[in-house]
Order: C-alpha cells, then sequence, then structure tokens
C-alpha cells in the first residue's frame, strides 16, 4: 500500500502545478500577442493528452489502494497523502482535501483542454481551408482521402493567408492523433468503473488464527 501512497501523491502533486501553467500555456496568458488558433489547439491537444494519462493513471492507483485497504481491513479506503501523513497515523482531512484537489484539478483540465481541442477544423497541410466546417466531419474526409506525403493534414490551419507556415501547429495523423486521446480515455474510464465495483465491493471477512 505505502507504493501506491507514494505514487498517488507523487503523481498528483506534480499534475496540478503542471496542469495549471500548461492552461496558462494554451492560452499564451504571458506573452502580448494571442497565439494563432491552431496554435492554441495544438498546445491544448498535448494537455489533453497527459491530462487523460494521469487521470488514468489516480484512477487505477486508488481502486488498487481501496482493493488493498479493504482486504487488509483499513479504517480509511482513501490513499494517504504520502507528504503529509504516515501510514499509522491518518488525517482524514488530509486525505480528502488532497482527494479533492486532486479531482478537481483533473476535472478542470479535461474541460479546459478538451474544450478548446474540440475547435480543431482539419486542413491538408497546406491548404488555407478546413476538409469541412465541423470536428467529427473533417476526421472522417481525413480518414478517406489517399494521402501519401510526409505530412498530408494539420490539426489546423497551418498557414496563414499570407502563405506563411505557422509554426506549432501539430500534424493530423489519421488512427493516431485522436486514437491515442481514445485509448487513453477508455482507460480512464476502465480504472473509474473499477475503482466504483471496489468501493461498492463488501469487505471480505478476515480470518484469524488462534
Amino acid at each position: 500500500m505505502i507504493p501506491l501512497s507514494r505514487f498517488w501523491t507523487w503523481a498528483g502533486t506534480a499534475f496540478v502545478p503542471l496542469a495549471i501553467g500548461w492552461a496558462i500555456f494554451v492560452q499564451n496568458g504571458l506573452a502580448t500577442e494571442p497565439p494563432a488558433v491552431g496554435v492554441i489547439i495544438s498546445r491544448a491537444y498535448w494537455g489533453l493528452l497527459v491530462t487523460l494519462l494521469v487521470s488514468a493513471a489516480l484512477a487505477w492507483t486508488a481502486a488498487l489502494y481501496v482493493r488493498l485497504a479493504k482486504a487488509e481491513g483499513a479504517s480509511t479506503l482513501v490513499p494517504p497523502n504520502s507528504t503529509f501523513e504516515e501510514p499509522q497515523l491518518r488525517n482524514r482531512f488530509i486525505s480528502w482535501a488532497t482527494v479533492c484537489v486532486f479531482t478537481l484539478v483533473c476535472a478542470a483540465a479535461l474541460v479546459v483542454f478538451g474544450n478548446r481541442y474540440s475547435e480543431s477544423r482539419v486542413y491538408r497541410w497546406d491548404d488555407l481551408q478546413p476538409l469541412e466546417k465541423t470536428f467529427w466531419a473533417s476526421r472522417v474526409q481525413a480518414h478517406v482521402i489517399d494521402c501519401s506525403n510526409a505530412s498530408c493534414f494539420a490539426v489546423a490551419q497551418h498557414f496563414d493567408n499570407a502563405g506563411k507556415a505557422i509554426h506549432g501547429v501539430n500534424e493530423y495523423i489519421p488512427y493516431v492523433t485522436d486514437g491515442a486521446i481514445a485509448v487513453l480515455a477508455l482507460l480512464l474510464i476502465a480504472g473509474l468503473l473499477y475503482l466504483v465495483v471496489q468501493l461498492a465491493s463488501r469487505e471480505k471477512p478476515r480470518t484469524y488464527q488462534l
């Protein structure tokens, strides 16, 4: 249980400032000029990817901890914050406050980055018009079109109206770009479902030897 609690604390504590800082970076809040839309969308994509990965890791860690805690008859099922708590000296306020902070930050990051990435429209790498006007329709077209070039598509407009390349716009790779998000999203959902199952399961009766 101790390795799980340490990983839980390390992953969540590292992600909180990273998510806040990346959210500011997505908006380029510290710069004098706002970035191009394609740059914002590309940054949001990576933020969404990392958020899904960390959220899935935290969900599975919590589920495994609950399983072990029930098996050992622990009085508290919430993973401890190993920075401030000892395994034998628990503080429920700190434990639950940590859970709330990690959950709220992950949920907020998913909303912020997911909302920004939903503005993506797939473009041909050197085109000024999207394949279609909606998120899903443009992706359907990208999977239909046969392209043998090294860089066929972009998640947003890659060239401005003056014909100059916009640096920082991600390439869109069919089955890979959105496939990574789908895999991590399924991993997160599976972890949350497993956590619910562990929370709902009855504690196994403890056996004693005389």
